[in-house]
């Protein structure tokens, strides 16, 4: 099994642990707003994760589509929403959040899940980001009337083809920063993850922006590793937390 969908599967096992936990709190304390809040949102994430890690394919009615050699890209597509779901379940709900802290801006999304992604601390982020800005950093060639020579980092070409002309909210703006430097390094770990959840729903051609087929297979598995582990780690501070 590919090892991010093993580190969904031994999140769900964490996950179902803890909706036992609050399970056993409602048992002897009755059905508190608090407890129903906590239960719900643990249960909705339990539920995305096992979708996201037990999800082998998806099948069209049209056989051309079931051909299509960038199926396997689409499935990528779909398992790492399902575990964004799972994880939004969680930041969402401000009577789990408040468990691991309290975000910057308590109004901010990006302030809810990035406060997740600290506490949590992924192993070996450090080393896939610096493959991540690799890729963003390639020159590819693609169709732009927007560039002379059609000769763009990937970066560039997300930005050009994806983002709205009224840039606004931190993953845009820190993209945009990126772009005018011409330069993807800026660009940390939680704005690629938070990123890439605008970039899978408005650009789901988004494939054609890394050049190459493995290019981007590579670039979501990457973040698919990253976000795995940011669910086995909340799901365990969690149970400790509970």
């Amino acid at each position: 099994m590919i090892p991010h969908r093993d580190t969904l599967l031994k999140a769900r096992k964490v996950y179902s642990q803890c909706a036992n936990k609050v399970e056993k709190s409602i048992a002897a304390q009755g059905l508190t707003p608090l407890l129903s809040t906590q239960v719900i949102g643990i249960g909705v994430a339990t539920e995305w994760v096992r979708r996201a890690a037990e999800m082998d394919n998806i099948h069209y009615m049209g056989k051309n589509l079931n051909k299509a050699k960038n199926n396997d890209l689409f499935i990528e597509l779909l398992r790492f929403n399902f575990s964004w779901f799972a994880l939004n379940a969680i930041f969402s709900r401000n009577d789990l959040l408040s468990l691991f802290g309290t975000p910057s801006n308590r109004k901010n999304e990006y302030s809810k899940f990035h406060l997740l992604y600290t506490s949590s601390a992924p192993q070996n982020a450090a080393v896939r980001l610096q493959r991540l800005h690799l890729l963003l950093n390639t020159p590819i060639t693609t169709r732009l009337p927007s560039t002379s020579n059609h000769s763009v980092s990937t970066l560039e070409a997300i930005y050009l083809k994806y983002l709205p002309s009224n840039i606004s909210g931190h993953t845009a703006k820190a993209m945009q920063q990126a772009v005018q430097a011409g330069n993807a390094n800026s660009l940390d770990m939680p704005t690629l993850l938070y990123g890439f959840r605008n970039w899978s729903v408005h650009g789901n051609t988004l494939h054609g922006c890394f050049g190459s087929h493995p290019g981007f297979h590579e670039y979501i598995c990457l973040l698919q590793e990253t976000l795995a582990d940011v669910h086995y780690d909340t799901a365990r501070k969690l149970s400790s937390l509970l």
